[in-house]
């Protein structure tokens, strides 16, 4: 079972971000193999068993409370998220009637901090209900269940697309939890709390924080990445680079990673390349949807009188110091449009846009520097930088070169990967806001090569031309911002980057997972040829 870490941090109204605090000081420190002993039982597959489970719970925490009121507070925040977040309805009940039993008793017990769901963009009635087993993505939250006593935010809103989230799954579990791996599952964890940062992320952060503690890591590496073993620390140089401008990796970054002192050995070094590339990607859909914090972090549950919050952009973007108006791409386009008097080849003005935009966020540097996250960092300031000049992408092609040197070192994981790619290329359901029988091939593929364009990798045989055709200014911002910046995503992006067509909030879902397995890819084939080149 993994349950996110709570961090102490000062949560303000319903306006304004959380002042966010290390969890450093030993007063923070708490031990919560005592909560995963107690709850991780409730992944029991047997009806029965699970029902026996419940029953004992409950009977264990009201007598330790009965005995000791204020001992039970550490179990209440999983509690009241087992309450709200389960697949199965006989959980949900048992925990809500232990709280009020609990509250009956003299404890103040806490309760949802955000009445929308799991998302701040998406409507909860828009996303899959965990115990509608009806729903075709039911039998995936059972089995995340099973596996880990919890079906997270980002899980349910994937469900919105259960074809492609079976893939997303088994690569997940595949790179943070398969057994055989090279690196130890703790050392897995950090890798992705620390390229988690980088985006400041928050909300992954805290599910990683968790996961490495439950995983046996060692407390005082959250206290920064300074903390950590200088292995750790060497590898930040490349998740910087690989976060920010990845056309920049050479073969020189990985040997000096893999030679000399604290050094790793070729197959650590692409495990750990590897998560680092997927989490990015992932931070990416977290905040390009604006999902909201797990029920049993801080962040997601407050107590007394304190409102339930409808709007909470700022806390879903907490540890961030935006001290700016978000880019919006589709002004720089339209202006160097008309200056340039023509529209019909993209590329030809993307390097003046993209210079435009740096000089844009050049102030924003400032953001970083003051993130509750950047102690996870080295260069907090460093942010998205525009390509040198364009890659070709048959250089980078993950059929023909990505594929084939994967397989070269995981013949499992680059099987995984090569599956996930083309579902989610591949996916489609005939319609486009509320119209059927509709051909969205050509609309698919023009998100996926402009997020490759956005990292600089040029195709010959794209017609760039179409993709400004296909993919309106605000279209074309939102996958900006999602892709290269998407601590700086705003909800008025999300709901109107494309108004005309009349999105469903899954056809958006949909789009938000092609941005995130469309950098994934274009990320990791940069390492994969700084490795063929080794």
């Amino acid at each position: 079972m993994v349950i996110p870490l709570e961090k102490e941090e000062m949560l303000g109204s319903a306006t304004s971000r959380p002042e966010n605090i290390s969890l450093s000081t030993p007063k923070e420190r708490i031990d919560y193999t005592l909560v995963e002993e107690m709850f991780s039982k409730l992944a029991a597959e047997d009806e029965f068993e699970r029902k026996q489970i419940i029953q004992s719970i409950s009977s264990d925490i009201l007598e330790m409370a009965r005995s000791e009121l204020h001992s039970v507070k550490l179990f209440l925040s999983t509690i009241l998220r087992l309450a709200h977040r389960s697949p199965f309805v006989e959980v949900s009940e048992s925990m809500k009637t232990l709280l009020g039993n609990l509250e009956s008793l003299g404890l103040q017990v806490p309760r949802v901090r955000f009445r929308k769901g799991p998302s701040f963009y998406i409507p909860k009635d828009k996303v899959p209900r965990l115990d509608d087993m009806k729903s075709e993505a039911w039998p995936i939250y059972r089995d995340a269940f099973f596996n880990d006593a919890r079906v997270s935010h980002m899980v349910q809103v994937m469900g919105l697309h259960p074809r492609y989230l079976v893939h997303w799954v088994q690569s997940h579990h595949y790179l943070m939890r398969e057994c055989n791996g090279v690196l130890p599952r703790h050392y897995r964890a950090y890798i992705a709390i620390m390229a988690s940062a980088r985006h400041n992320c928050l909300y992954t952060v805290n599910l990683l924080e968790r996961e490495f503690l439950c995983f046996g890591g060692d407390q005082e590496w959250l206290e920064g990445l300074n903390k950590a073993p200088k292995k750790l620390q060497n590898l930040a140089t490349v998740n910087n680079i690989l976060c920010h401008k990845p056309w920049s990796l050479t073969s020189q970054h990985l040997q000096d990673l893999l030679t000399g002192p604290d050094s790793w050995s070729r197959p650590e070094l692409m495990q750990a390349l590897t998560i680092v590339c997927h989490i990015h990607a992932l931070t990416t859909f977290v905040l390009g949807c604006g999902l909201t914090h797990e029920i049993d972090s801080i962040a997601g549950h407050n107590y007394g009188n304190s409102p339930q919050v409808d709007s909470g952009e700022d806390d879903m973007l907490a540890g961030q110091e935006n001290n700016g108006n978000p880019i919006m791409f589709d002004d720089i386009y339209t202006r160097l449009l008309q200056e340039n008097g023509s529209s019909s080849l993209i590329q030809d003005v993307n390097h003046q846009i993209f210079t435009d935009l740096i000089e844009q966020e050049a102030t924003s540097s400032s953001r970083r520097k003051t993130s509750a996250l950047s102690h996870y960092m080295f260069q907090p300031e460093m942010e998205y930088e525009k390509y040198a000049s364009r890659i070709f992408g048959e250089e980078l092609d993950w059929e023909d070169m990505g594929y084939p040197t994967c397989r070269n070192w995981d013949e499992t994981l680059a099987d995984i990967l090569n599956r996930k790619f083309r579902n989610i290329q591949e996916l489609t359901y005939h319609t486009m806001g509320g119209k059927e029988n509709i051909d969205t091939s050509k609309l698919r593929s023009s998100v996926w090569y402009y997020v490759h364009r956005l990292w600089g990798i040029y195709y010959y045989n794209v017609d760039y031309s179409m993709i400004q055709e296909l993919l309106p200014p605000g279209f074309r911002n939102y996958i900006f911002c999602t892709t290269c910046m998407p601590e700086q995503l705003k909800e008025d992006i999300f709901n109107n980057w494309e108004s005309k067509r009349g999105f469903t909030h899954s056809e958006k879902v949909h789009f938000c997972l092609i941005i995130m397995e469309a950098r994934f890819q274009a990320e990791y084939c940069f390492v994969l040829k700084a490795l063929s080149n080794y």
